[in-house]
């Protein structure tokens, strides 16, 4: 029999967790391991799980990112991914490892029954399970196993805040069709019965229509959470992110075909280098939104006039977008800078060309200013920086700067201790801007 890793991703499940862990205890005798992730939460979770689970592991936050974090630790031979609301069958182990072992599937699934009483439950869960034969795609829901060299291979889940299940079956079908495993895992039927057995499944089957059209994962998980901006347990209300005080001003060129990634179109072409500016706004928007760290504004350079802001239209529902004005981009920066901290009291400022700058690198900037630093500098490899952090309008350090130069840290040093004005600054980052920086985008979490 295979040694299966059982991975659950969590965020404020603590209820719930002593209600399902005590059942899987079977299987860590039967020397399987049981991995929980938890994403921030701020209920007795982590101190639930103590002694019931083997691993216990912190992630930021998103159910992508913790299963991918849990699959790192894991060293069974088949990962297994449950939602915490899910019921395995007592004969899970054997069925997987019947599933897999010999045959030509390298990944499977289980059939689902809800566990609620009404009659239309049954329908859902009979509907689920027929798509998903017929398209070879499993949802989160049915708890996706798949051989472990297998998913590491691919670079595991990919970094969505939502659709994260169609999307690895998707990739994982080119490798087989799943195993479908009959005996159901029996799921939770509480989204449902909260918002009513029609108007779910409506919406369920509208996001999986839209996703099929091209709709962005973003956009999506803002309408299955209607009012949520980060997540369905961060609320875009500022009172939920970890520093409601502040703001992140995330800079980007508007996407105009010709006028983004100038460097790079002798290599891709103006088609290639548009694809790719508006790859890196979506990444590096994507990876800061799903932290909730900050409520978030996107700043773009100029009103395009080529029906680019339907791009931004697919980000996100209730996107904060806002139009950068000044003569350079020093003074678009403190212009910014001042209307956010009009109501902010510090603000970080960075650039949808650094995808290097995640959420730990941000969260670092914000700590430092609200610890009471005056300014916070990212720097980066070519003379510039990813990142700026202030705490009060500080037109000094935007003032007189030859930006696009490798000078541009140098001479904000200078300005900022002519001016008086004391700064701490971050680990070294880098941009894309040069061919050997393309090199570098595979090797970040989730790029591909």
């Amino acid at each position: 029999m295979y040694k299966i890793s059982i991975i659950i991703p969590v965020l404020n499940e603590a209820d719930t967790l002593r209600q399902q862990l005590p059942g899987l205890q079977h299987l860590r005798e039967a020397g399987h391991q049981l991995i929980m992730v938890d994403g921030g939460s701020t209920d007795d979770s982590v101190a639930v799980a103590q002694g019931l689970v083997d691993l216990a592991l912190h992630s930021e936050p998103g159910r992508a990112r913790q299963m991918n974090a849990g699959a790192l630790h894991a060293t069974g031979d088949i990962l297994l991914f449950l939602h915490i609301d899910t019921v395995l069958p007592q004969r899970a182990a054997d069925l997987v490892s019947t599933a897999l072992k010999g045959s030509e599937h390298c990944w499977g699934r289980f059939d689902v029954r809800l566990d609620g009483r009404q009659a239309a439950f049954r329908v859902i869960a009979r509907a689920m399970n027929l798509r998903s034969r017929l398209t070879a795609v499993a949802t989160g829901d049915q708890a996706i196993f798949v051989d472990r060299a297998v998913f590491t291979q691919m670079g595991g889940y990919p970094d969505v805040p939502l659709m994260e299940d169609v999307m690895i079956s998707k990739a994982l079908r080119k490798q087989s069709r799943p195993a479908c495993v009959a005996e159901p895992v029996v799921c939770s039927s509480r989204r449902w019965q909260q918002h009513g057995i029609i108007a779910t499944t409506w919406l369920m089957w509208r996001l999986r229509l839209a996703f099929f059209c091209g709709a962005s994962p973003t956009s999506l998980h803002a309408r299955y959470y209607p009012g949520h901006a980060n997540g369905p347990e961060n609320p875009g209300n500022p009172a939920h992110f970890r520093y409601p005080q502040a703001r992140i001003l995330f800079f980007a060129k508007a996407p105009i075909a010709g006028q983004v990634k100038t460097r790079l179109q002798p290599l891709l072409g103006e088609a290639g280098a548009l694809a790719l500016h508006q790859k890196l706004i979506r990444f590096g928007w994507q990876q800061l939104a799903q932290a909730a760290l900050a409520p978030m504004q996107l700043w773009v350079s100029a009103h395009g006039k080529g029906g680019e802001e339907k791009f931004f239209a697919t980000m996100a529902d209730g996107l904060n977008l806002q139009y950068q004005s000044g003569r350079d981009l020093g003074e678009r920066m403190h212009n910014a800078t001042v209307n956010a901290l009009r109501d902010a009291d510090y603000v970080v400022v960075v650039g949808a060309d650094c995808p290097s700058v995640d959420a730990v690198y941000v969260e670092q900037a914000l700590t430092l200013l609200a610890a009471g630093e005056s300014v916070v500098l990212g720097p980066a490899e070519d003379g510039g920086y990813v990142l700026i952090g202030l705490r009060s309008p500080t037109a000094p350090v935007f003032r007189d700067i030859d930006w696009g130069q490798s000078c541009v840290m140098q001479q904000t040093r200078e300005r900022l201790q002519a001016a008086g004005i004391s700064w701490r600054e971050l680990a070294e980052k880098w941009d894309v801007d040069r061919p050997e920086d393309l090199v570098r985008l595979d090797s970040l979490p989730g790029w591909r």
